[in-house]
């Protein structure tokens, strides 16, 4: 024997309910079948609208009523034309001429109580059920059936008790009768939600009871499997309109249903469970919509023991409250006081947090309880409370959420597990929980944070690929190459395990963004159609509402504008990732903010491209230093300009029209006394020495200009050339110099002793400095350990595809760093 219940989104429309009809029938073909329906979808709040607009003495509820019965009219003449049957007519005709009267009789009394509630909310079920009967008589004898003649309640109307004895005695009863003689097939149509007292009074088991409804039938008659109809796949292992990663799961135990289900999980009313638990009937959660997916079995087992965790869950629109005082400590009763008195007022306590000081009670109400709460606390602890040593605080807003399983039970690292990922991603708790079956734990967090939470942890517990979201701005040469390569790698991203997606491109005009990944093939159309104008606050402030969970920002500017935005970035949960110096070479008090917010926040700062393009320098330097090497000395020829210009430069040619050469070619700075400065090298020499702990200001770097004096200023043209070529002697003498001594010129960078200098020096042609070719960027490691052969990094030193693979290789460290 089985039961079949059907939700409001099952039996909404015509269509739907003729879905029901042919599931329904396979099931009566192949075995007893016993049918709970609900109310059409939205119809018991109509009712109860309509009961409140007739309480307040307002004539519109005629035009909700008229509305409501046209409905169901509509629905019957639908499905059954011509063919309806008088009897089901005239017993439809007959209850809503009965509600009618009800809603006439309240507008009148301009009241209605909770049994007359009761009264009105008992018609969407028991319209719902006659017309559903009706329609499967024509293929399959059927039965409407009321529940109130089956079901016994107490008369606390709106949110009966149900006496099992009695129900039990009188559901068994009934159907051993409608089942006697040759109606063995009848197909009972059960309405849900209703019930009555002993005395015939009608009343209601709580919304959603119409599954309670068929786990109170499946269990007093011995059932073999109750079926749960609605309008999703089954029990999910997150909300997916929060997660939308989160999965149909294939099978969960009694408690972990139960669990889910008390602490949000809305596919199943919690108090269902608790009938079928009692007598280990299976409940199989089922979709209407998809009937051929096989949904979520409850059953005393709880499927495979390799899942930590089955589900994760919240209930928002909670109330924090916390009794705390000095008064309280080592008082024996104050919690069974402050419980027994909440529960004297019908507050419902959700969790229950309490330091073993005894100092503090904290606790989870919904926030519509909180006035009640308040006041029952207020006069138990009166006298307290008239003392500053006790006090009772309030924090609104509040979100539980819930991990739930049964394999957490005797698991260590369980609780780590779940609150490292939420500090990686500062989300704060304000209150935890966990019970001693170790089958869930619960924490409460501000509601602004559940999304993330709730993502967070998902990925955590369920998810084998790691995500990160990247938002790119600056889309020149280096930006331009960069998202290429992410989307010629995707195919090897993902045979990695990892998920990553280019959610917003920038340019200093405009940006584009999509929280589900843009299409990296079409990018430059869609940002050449973007109406957002970019600024790099409006950004950081958009990404923070987004709730993405590990977020990266691509800086692939040489704006100060934009680092002068990184805290605001970091303070969105995102990590950083740039080939832009200017952040590190910030001054000291400016950058050690920065490092320290970074510190604070958990956030990875990655700039390997910021030295060396795609070169491993930096994380070389960082790789030594961890490893507990000592730095004695660093040189480096760190500008790709300045390498080809002096490994190019023989005195052959006169160095000015060397320079022009190398700009026309497009190897330097669009004004190449940026090169000439040698303030690039100065730069990458103090990022450097910060890796070392320096506090180094760019000032104390004494650097060479190879500018003279006379043409530092102004704005470059063509004319430099020809003032520059006044100065060619002095160069063409530096090289022939340093060619007599077996030598050649390099423009060096060296850190040693805690000072930082660049400038041009004669290299002997044996050190590995002299051996650079083209625009080569060479940077040479004394260190203790490598002292007599120094440890040498060498290659190109510029240019698009290889910074931006240094790029790549930071957001590759960076999914290695995230948390499995």
């Amino acid at each position: 024997m089985k039961v079949m219940k059907f939700g409001g989104s099952s039996v909404s429309t015509p269509e739907r309910i003729k879905d029901v009809a042919e599931i329904v029938l396979r099931s009566a073909k192949k075995e007893r079948t016993l049918v709970v329906v609900s109310a059409f979808q939205g119809v018991t709040d109509l009712l109860l609208e309509c009961s409140q607009q007739a309480s307040s003495g307002d004539a519109a509820y005629e035009t909700l009523y008229t509305k409501l019965a046209k409905r169901h009219r509509d629905v019957i003449k639908t499905l059954l034309g011509k063919r309806t049957p008088m009897a089901t007519l005239n017993r439809l005709e007959e209850h809503l001429e009965e509600l009618r009267n009800v809603f006439r009789g309240v507008y009148l009394l301009r009241d209605c109580p909770p049994r007359a509630l009761d009264i009105v909310g008992s018609f969407g079920e028991r319209l719902s059920a006659i017309i559903i009967a009706s329609y499967l008589q024509r293929k399959h004898s059927a039965q409407y059936v009321d529940a109130r003649q089956l079901i016994v309640t107490d008369d606390q109307f709106t949110h009966a008790s149900v006496l099992f004895d009695r129900t039990n005695a009188k559901t068994k009863s009934y159907f051993k009768k409608l089942f006697a003689g040759g109606n063995s097939r009848t197909l009972p149509v059960i309405t849900g939600f209703i019930a009555s007292t002993e005395d015939g009074r009608t009343t209601t088991i709580g919304r959603n009871g119409s599954d309670y409804t068929a786990a109170i039938i499946g269990a007093a008659v011995g059932a073999d499997l109750i079926e749960i109809w609605t309008d999703v796949d089954g029990m999910y292992s997150a909300d997916p309109r929060i997660v939308p990663s989160a999965f149909v799961l294939p099978q969960l135990s009694y408690e972990e249903a139960m669990e889910l289900s008390y602490f949000g999980a809305k596919v199943l009313h919690s108090a269902t469970i608790a009938p079928a638990v009692a007598k280990t009937i299976p409940i199989l959660i089922k979709n209407t919509m998809n009937p051929s997916a096989p949904g979520t079995l409850i059953s005393q087992r709880a499927g495979t023991h390799d899942e930590i965790a089955k589900g994760i869950t919240s209930v928002d629109d909670i109330t924090l409250l916390t009794l705390r005082g000095m008064s309280m400590v080592g008082v024996p009763g104050t919690a069974e006081r402050l419980f027994r008195a909440l529960a004297s007022n019908n507050v419902s306590v959700i969790v229950i947090s309490q330091a073993s000081s005894e100092h503090t009670i904290c606790f989870a109400v919904r926030s519509a309880d909180v006035p009640r709460a308040r006041k029952a606390i207020h006069y138990e602890f009166r006298y307290e409370l008239q003392h500053s040593l006790t006090a009772l605080d309030e924090k609104h807003s509040q979100t539980i959420v819930a991990i739930v399983g049964e394999g957490m039970k005797g698991k260590p690292g369980v609780a780590g597990s779940v609150f490292q990922s939420l500090g990686r991603n500062n989300i704060n708790i304000n209150a935890i929980a966990q019970g001693a079956s170790e089958l869930n734990i619960s924490f409460v967090t501000d509601s602004g944070s559940s999304t993330r939470a709730l993502n967070v942890i998902h990925q955590a517990f369920f998810e084998k690929r790691k995500h990160l979201a990247l938002f790119v701005i600056g889309i020149g040469n280096i930006g331009s190459a960069l998202l290429g390569q992410l989307q010629r790698q995707q195919s090897f991203l993902h045979t990695q395990g990892f998920d990553v997606r280019v959610c917003g491109i920038a340019n200093s005009k405009q940006f584009i963004i999509n929280q589900e990944g843009l299409n990296l093939a079409h990018w430059q159309e869609e940002l050449s159609k973007s109406t957002r104008a970019f600024q790099p606050l409006s950004l950081a402030e958009h990404v923070a509402t987004m709730k993405l969970t590990n977020i990266a920002l691509v800086d692939c500017t040489a704006s100060a504008d934009v680092v002068a935005v990184y805290p605001e970035f970091v303070k969105a949960n995102m990590h950083i990732i740039t080939p832009n110096k200017k952040a590190n070479v910030l001054p000291w008090r400016g950058y050690n903010r920065l490092m320290e917010l970074l510190r604070q926040r958990q956030k990875h700062f990655l700039y390997e491209a910021n030295v060396g393009a795609g070169l491993p320098i930096i994380s070389t330097l960082q790789d030594l230093i961890a490893s507990g090497d000592t730095i004695v000395k660093i040189d480096g020829i760190l500008s790709g300009t300045l390498s080809y210009l002096f490994n190019t430069f023989d005195g052959r040619k006169p160095f000015s029209e060397l320079i022009r050469d190398a700009h026309a070619r497009g190897f330097a700075e669009p004004d190449p006394r940026d090169d000439l400065s040698g303030m690039d090298v100065a730069r990458k020499l103090l990022i450097l020495a910060r890796q070392l702990g320096s506090k180094m200001e760019l000032r104390d770097i004494r650097v060479e200009s190879l500018v003279p004096k006379e043409l530092r200023t102004g704005k470059f043209s063509e004319k430099f050339y020809a003032r520059l070529a006044r100065f060619d002697s002095v160069m063409q003498h530096r090289v022939e110099k340093a060619r007599s001594r077996n030598m050649v010129l390099r423009y060096v960078g060296t850190f040693c002793d805690g000072a930082a200098r660049a400038g041009l020096q004669e290299v002997p042609v044996t050190h590995p400095l002299a051996s650079t070719k083209g625009s080569d960027n060479i940077i040479v490691f004394t260190t203790h350990r490598y002292s007599n052969t120094p440890l040498v990094v060498q290659g190109p030193g510029a240019g698009a595809d290889v910074t931006a693979m240094g790029v790549f290789s930071d957001i590759l460290k960076l999914l290695h760093y995230l948390p499995s």
